[in-house]
Protein backbone atom coordinates (compact mmCIF):
# COMPACT_ATOMS: atom_id res chain seq x y z
CA UNK A 1 0.00 0.00 0.00
CA UNK A 2 1.36 3.47 -0.88
CA UNK A 3 1.52 6.25 1.74
CA UNK A 4 0.99 9.93 0.78
CA UNK A 5 3.10 12.34 2.84
CA UNK A 6 2.45 16.10 2.77
CA UNK A 7 5.49 18.09 3.91
CA UNK A 8 4.17 21.45 5.10
CA UNK A 9 6.35 24.52 4.73
CA UNK A 10 9.45 22.66 3.47
CA UNK A 11 11.44 23.07 0.27
CA UNK A 12 14.48 21.15 -0.79
CA UNK A 13 17.53 23.04 -2.04
CA UNK A 14 19.62 21.93 -4.95
CA UNK A 15 22.27 20.57 -2.60
CA UNK A 16 19.71 18.45 -0.75
CA UNK A 17 19.49 20.46 2.49
CA UNK A 18 16.22 22.04 3.61
CA UNK A 19 16.35 25.73 4.77
CA UNK A 20 14.93 26.52 8.21
CA UNK A 21 11.18 27.11 8.26
CA UNK A 22 9.69 30.49 9.27
CA UNK A 23 8.97 30.77 13.04
CA UNK A 24 5.22 30.59 12.54
CA UNK A 25 5.60 27.25 10.74
CA UNK A 26 8.24 25.57 12.90
CA UNK A 27 5.62 23.50 14.79
CA UNK A 28 4.17 22.13 11.59
CA UNK A 29 4.57 18.33 11.28
CA UNK A 30 4.39 15.87 8.48
CA UNK A 31 0.82 14.75 7.90
CA UNK A 32 0.40 11.09 6.91
CA UNK A 33 -2.76 9.93 5.18
CA UNK A 34 -3.79 6.50 3.81
CA UNK A 35 -6.10 6.05 0.87
CA UNK A 36 -9.38 4.26 1.45
CA UNK A 37 -10.42 1.50 -0.93
CA UNK A 38 -12.34 2.82 -3.86
CA UNK A 39 -15.83 1.62 -4.56
CA UNK A 40 -14.61 -0.10 -7.70
CA UNK A 41 -11.96 -1.99 -5.71
CA UNK A 42 -14.56 -3.16 -3.16
CA UNK A 43 -16.90 -4.30 -5.90
CA UNK A 44 -14.09 -6.17 -7.65
CA UNK A 45 -13.09 -7.98 -4.44
CA UNK A 46 -16.64 -8.97 -3.62
CA UNK A 47 -17.17 -10.21 -7.17
CA UNK A 48 -14.49 -12.95 -6.79
CA UNK A 49 -16.25 -16.05 -5.37
CA UNK A 50 -14.47 -18.26 -2.80
CA UNK A 51 -12.93 -21.46 -4.08
CA UNK A 52 -15.47 -24.29 -3.94
CA UNK A 53 -14.71 -27.20 -1.58
CA UNK A 54 -13.12 -30.25 -3.16
CA UNK A 55 -15.78 -32.73 -4.24
CA UNK A 56 -16.11 -35.81 -2.07
CA UNK A 57 -15.23 -39.06 -3.79
CA UNK A 58 -18.24 -41.23 -4.52
CA UNK A 59 -18.88 -44.05 -2.03
CA UNK A 60 -17.16 -47.33 -2.87
CA UNK A 61 -19.30 -49.60 -5.02
CA UNK A 62 -18.28 -53.24 -4.59
CA UNK A 63 -20.47 -54.53 -7.41
CA UNK A 64 -19.11 -51.93 -9.83
CA UNK A 65 -15.53 -52.70 -8.79
CA UNK A 66 -16.03 -56.43 -9.37
CA UNK A 67 -17.46 -55.77 -12.82
CA UNK A 68 -14.65 -53.36 -13.70
CA UNK A 69 -12.08 -55.97 -12.68
CA UNK A 70 -13.76 -58.61 -14.83
CA UNK A 71 -13.79 -56.28 -17.82
CA UNK A 72 -10.11 -55.36 -17.40
CA UNK A 73 -9.04 -58.99 -17.10
CA UNK A 74 -10.95 -59.95 -20.24
CA UNK A 75 -9.02 -57.24 -22.08
CA UNK A 76 -5.57 -57.60 -20.49
CA UNK A 77 -5.45 -61.36 -19.94
CA UNK A 78 -8.01 -63.41 -21.84
CA UNK A 79 -11.48 -62.87 -23.25
CA UNK A 80 -12.47 -66.35 -22.03
CA UNK A 81 -11.50 -65.76 -18.38
CA UNK A 82 -14.02 -67.34 -16.04
CA UNK A 83 -14.94 -65.72 -12.71
CA UNK A 84 -16.41 -66.68 -9.38
CA UNK A 85 -16.90 -64.47 -6.32
CA UNK A 86 -16.08 -66.12 -2.99
CA UNK A 87 -16.80 -64.71 0.47
CA UNK A 88 -18.39 -61.63 -1.13
CA UNK A 89 -15.14 -59.83 -2.06
CA UNK A 90 -12.67 -62.34 -3.55
CA UNK A 91 -12.86 -62.50 -7.33
CA UNK A 92 -11.43 -65.84 -8.45
CA UNK A 93 -10.27 -65.47 -12.07
CA UNK A 94 -9.33 -68.44 -14.25
CA UNK A 95 -7.83 -67.20 -17.56
CA UNK A 96 -8.09 -70.64 -19.19
CA UNK A 97 -11.86 -70.48 -18.90
CA UNK A 98 -11.94 -73.48 -16.56
CA UNK A 99 -12.03 -73.44 -12.77
CA UNK A 100 -9.32 -76.04 -12.21
CA UNK A 101 -7.78 -77.51 -9.07
CA UNK A 102 -6.14 -74.24 -8.03
CA UNK A 103 -9.54 -72.54 -8.01
CA UNK A 104 -10.97 -75.34 -5.89
CA UNK A 105 -8.12 -74.91 -3.39
CA UNK A 106 -8.53 -71.12 -3.32
CA UNK A 107 -12.28 -71.35 -2.67
CA UNK A 108 -11.87 -74.00 0.03
CA UNK A 109 -9.06 -72.10 1.77
CA UNK A 110 -11.01 -68.85 1.79
CA UNK A 111 -14.07 -70.57 3.26
CA UNK A 112 -11.91 -72.15 5.97
CA UNK A 113 -10.13 -68.89 6.77
CA UNK A 114 -13.42 -67.30 7.75
CA UNK A 115 -14.64 -70.28 9.75
CA UNK A 116 -13.71 -69.60 13.39
CA UNK A 117 -10.42 -68.02 12.34
CA UNK A 118 -10.47 -64.52 10.88
CA UNK A 119 -13.40 -62.20 11.54
CA UNK A 120 -13.21 -59.20 9.19
CA UNK A 121 -13.25 -59.45 5.41
CA UNK A 122 -11.58 -56.87 3.17
CA UNK A 123 -13.90 -53.94 2.44
CA UNK A 124 -12.91 -53.82 -1.23
CA UNK A 125 -12.63 -56.44 -3.94
CA UNK A 126 -9.55 -58.67 -4.08
CA UNK A 127 -8.70 -60.40 -7.35
CA UNK A 128 -7.22 -63.91 -7.20
CA UNK A 129 -5.68 -64.40 -10.64
CA UNK A 130 -4.83 -68.05 -11.28
CA UNK A 131 -2.47 -68.70 -14.18
CA UNK A 132 -1.80 -72.39 -14.72
CA UNK A 133 1.69 -71.96 -16.19
CA UNK A 134 4.66 -69.61 -16.21
CA UNK A 135 4.35 -67.82 -19.62
CA UNK A 136 1.05 -65.96 -18.99
CA UNK A 137 2.09 -65.31 -15.39
CA UNK A 138 5.33 -63.68 -16.55
CA UNK A 139 3.47 -61.76 -19.25
CA UNK A 140 1.18 -60.26 -16.61
CA UNK A 141 4.16 -59.05 -14.57
CA UNK A 142 5.79 -57.44 -17.58
CA UNK A 143 2.54 -55.72 -18.53
CA UNK A 144 1.88 -54.31 -15.06
CA UNK A 145 5.39 -53.80 -13.65
CA UNK A 146 7.60 -53.62 -16.72
CA UNK A 147 9.81 -56.46 -15.49
CA UNK A 148 9.84 -60.16 -14.73
CA UNK A 149 7.99 -61.56 -11.73
CA UNK A 150 10.22 -61.52 -8.65
CA UNK A 151 9.13 -65.04 -7.66
CA UNK A 152 8.31 -68.05 -9.87
CA UNK A 153 5.26 -68.98 -7.79
CA UNK A 154 3.08 -65.99 -6.94
CA UNK A 155 2.57 -62.93 -4.76
CA UNK A 156 0.04 -60.47 -3.34
CA UNK A 157 0.17 -56.90 -4.67
CA UNK A 158 -1.56 -54.73 -2.08
CA UNK A 159 -1.58 -51.65 -4.30
CA UNK A 160 -3.61 -53.52 -6.93
CA UNK A 161 -5.49 -55.66 -4.42
CA UNK A 162 -4.54 -58.71 -6.47
CA UNK A 163 -3.12 -62.14 -5.71
CA UNK A 164 -1.23 -63.22 -8.84
CA UNK A 165 -0.32 -66.89 -9.11
CA UNK A 166 1.60 -69.29 -11.27
CA UNK A 167 -0.65 -71.89 -9.71
CA UNK A 168 0.84 -74.90 -11.49
CA UNK A 169 3.81 -75.23 -9.12
CA UNK A 170 2.57 -72.76 -6.51
CA UNK A 171 -0.45 -74.20 -4.67
CA UNK A 172 1.32 -73.75 -1.31
CA UNK A 173 2.13 -70.18 -2.24
CA UNK A 174 -1.52 -69.62 -3.15
CA UNK A 175 -2.80 -70.58 0.30
CA UNK A 176 0.01 -68.49 1.83
CA UNK A 177 -0.76 -65.35 -0.18
CA UNK A 178 -4.51 -65.52 0.41
CA UNK A 179 -3.82 -64.85 4.11
CA UNK A 180 -2.20 -61.46 3.53
CA UNK A 181 -5.20 -59.42 2.30
CA UNK A 182 -7.24 -61.02 5.09
CA UNK A 183 -4.78 -60.07 7.84
CA UNK A 184 -4.56 -56.61 6.27
CA UNK A 185 -8.29 -56.19 6.95
CA UNK A 186 -8.67 -58.24 10.11
CA UNK A 187 -5.56 -57.10 12.02
CA UNK A 188 -4.37 -53.77 10.55
CA UNK A 189 -0.75 -53.16 11.45
CA UNK A 190 -0.16 -56.75 12.53
CA UNK A 191 3.54 -57.41 13.14
CA UNK A 192 5.21 -59.19 10.25
CA UNK A 193 6.06 -62.21 12.34
CA UNK A 194 2.42 -63.12 13.10
CA UNK A 195 1.26 -62.15 9.60
CA UNK A 196 3.88 -64.29 7.89
CA UNK A 197 3.70 -67.00 10.53
CA UNK A 198 0.04 -67.70 9.83
CA UNK A 199 0.48 -67.32 6.07
CA UNK A 200 3.43 -69.73 6.11
CA UNK A 201 1.47 -72.19 8.24
CA UNK A 202 -0.75 -72.93 5.24
CA UNK A 203 2.09 -73.48 2.74
CA UNK A 204 1.71 -77.20 3.43
CA UNK A 205 -1.87 -77.82 4.44
CA UNK A 206 -4.66 -80.28 4.89
CA UNK A 207 -8.37 -79.51 4.59
CA UNK A 208 -10.09 -82.57 6.05
CA UNK A 209 -13.56 -81.12 5.67
CA UNK A 210 -15.30 -77.95 4.60
CA UNK A 211 -14.38 -75.03 6.83
CA UNK A 212 -11.16 -76.60 8.12
CA UNK A 213 -7.54 -75.93 7.21
CA UNK A 214 -4.42 -76.98 9.12
CA UNK A 215 -0.69 -76.66 8.54
CA UNK A 216 1.65 -79.62 8.12
CA UNK A 217 5.41 -79.97 8.36
CA UNK A 218 7.09 -78.32 5.38
CA UNK A 219 10.36 -77.20 3.81
CA UNK A 220 11.08 -74.63 6.54
CA UNK A 221 11.63 -77.28 9.22
CA UNK A 222 15.30 -78.14 8.47
CA UNK A 223 16.34 -74.47 8.75
CA UNK A 224 14.73 -74.15 12.16
CA UNK A 225 16.09 -77.48 13.35
CA UNK A 226 19.61 -76.42 12.39
CA UNK A 227 19.26 -73.21 14.40
CA UNK A 228 17.86 -75.00 17.46
CA UNK A 229 20.96 -77.20 17.47
CA UNK A 230 23.35 -74.29 17.01
CA UNK A 231 25.07 -72.59 19.95
CA UNK A 232 25.15 -69.28 18.12
CA UNK A 233 21.68 -69.31 16.55
CA UNK A 234 19.63 -70.86 19.33
CA UNK A 235 19.01 -67.48 20.96
CA UNK A 236 17.48 -66.21 17.71
CA UNK A 237 15.35 -69.31 17.18
CA UNK A 238 13.30 -68.89 20.33
CA UNK A 239 9.92 -67.73 21.52
CA UNK A 240 11.32 -64.76 23.49
CA UNK A 241 13.17 -63.58 20.37
CA UNK A 242 10.03 -64.00 18.26
CA UNK A 243 7.85 -61.89 20.53
CA UNK A 244 10.50 -59.17 20.74
CA UNK A 245 11.05 -59.06 16.98
CA UNK A 246 10.52 -55.81 15.07
CA UNK A 247 9.48 -55.82 11.41
CA UNK A 248 12.93 -54.63 10.38
CA UNK A 249 14.56 -57.47 12.28
CA UNK A 250 12.14 -59.99 10.82
CA UNK A 251 13.12 -58.86 7.31
CA UNK A 252 16.81 -58.74 8.15
CA UNK A 253 19.71 -61.11 7.58
CA UNK A 254 18.00 -64.05 9.32
CA UNK A 255 14.71 -63.72 7.44
CA UNK A 256 14.62 -67.40 6.46
CA UNK A 257 15.07 -68.44 10.08
CA UNK A 258 12.51 -65.91 11.28
CA UNK A 259 9.93 -67.26 8.85
CA UNK A 260 10.59 -70.78 10.09
CA UNK A 261 10.38 -69.78 13.75
CA UNK A 262 7.11 -67.91 13.24
CA UNK A 263 5.63 -70.69 11.15
CA UNK A 264 6.39 -73.46 13.63
CA UNK A 265 5.22 -71.33 16.52
CA UNK A 266 1.85 -71.11 14.75
CA UNK A 267 1.74 -74.82 13.98
CA UNK A 268 2.60 -75.64 17.61
CA UNK A 269 -0.16 -73.37 18.86
CA UNK A 270 -2.67 -74.66 16.31
CA UNK A 271 -1.94 -78.24 17.30
CA UNK A 272 -3.01 -77.34 20.84
CA UNK A 273 -6.12 -75.53 19.53
CA UNK A 274 -4.75 -72.28 20.96
CA UNK A 275 -3.63 -70.36 17.88
CA UNK A 276 -6.84 -68.56 17.07
CA UNK A 277 -7.75 -67.61 20.62
CA UNK A 278 -4.23 -66.19 20.97
CA UNK A 279 -4.48 -64.38 17.63
CA UNK A 280 -7.81 -62.76 18.50
CA UNK A 281 -6.60 -61.70 21.97
CA UNK A 282 -3.49 -60.17 20.41
CA UNK A 283 -5.47 -58.43 17.66
CA UNK A 284 -8.09 -57.03 20.01
CA UNK A 285 -5.63 -55.69 22.59
CA UNK A 286 -2.62 -54.76 20.48
CA UNK A 287 -2.82 -51.11 21.60
CA UNK A 288 -1.93 -52.15 25.16
CA UNK A 289 -0.09 -55.35 24.22
CA UNK A 290 2.12 -54.45 21.23
CA UNK A 291 4.32 -57.55 21.48
CA UNK A 292 1.51 -60.04 22.10
CA UNK A 293 3.13 -61.43 25.24
CA UNK A 294 0.12 -60.63 27.41
CA UNK A 295 -2.17 -62.42 24.96
CA UNK A 296 0.18 -65.40 24.98
CA UNK A 297 0.23 -65.60 28.78
CA UNK A 298 -3.56 -65.25 28.90
CA UNK A 299 -3.88 -68.09 26.38
CA UNK A 300 -1.15 -70.45 27.56
CA UNK A 301 -0.80 -69.61 31.25
CA UNK A 302 2.97 -69.12 30.99
CA UNK A 303 5.40 -66.69 29.37
CA UNK A 304 7.24 -67.26 26.09
CA UNK A 305 10.44 -67.79 28.07
CA UNK A 306 8.83 -70.42 30.29
CA UNK A 307 7.49 -72.39 27.30
CA UNK A 308 10.45 -71.97 24.96
CA UNK A 309 12.01 -75.34 25.85
CA UNK A 310 8.71 -77.17 25.34
CA UNK A 311 8.25 -75.55 21.94
CA UNK A 312 11.82 -76.41 20.88
CA UNK A 313 11.36 -80.02 21.99
CA UNK A 314 8.17 -80.26 19.92
CA UNK A 315 9.93 -78.87 16.84
CA UNK A 316 12.83 -81.30 17.28
CA UNK A 317 10.49 -84.26 17.57
CA UNK A 318 8.58 -83.52 14.34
Amino acid sequence: MRRWIALVGMTVSACGHAPPAPPEQREAKAIVTFPTPSASTSVLASAVPPAPPAPKPPPYDLAADLEARKKALRVDVSAKTKFEVVEDVFLIAAPTGTMGSSAVVAKSALTANFHERFSTKPEKAITVLLFESAPPYEAWCKLHTGKACFTPFGFYDGSLRTVVMNAGPGIGTLTHELVHPIVEADFPGAPDWINEGIASLFEAFSMPKKGEIFGNKNFRHPRLLKALRSKTERVHASLPALFAMSNDEFRGTREDLNYATARYFCQWMDGQKKLWSFYRAYRDHVATDPTGEKAFVATMGKTPTELDAAWAAWVTAL
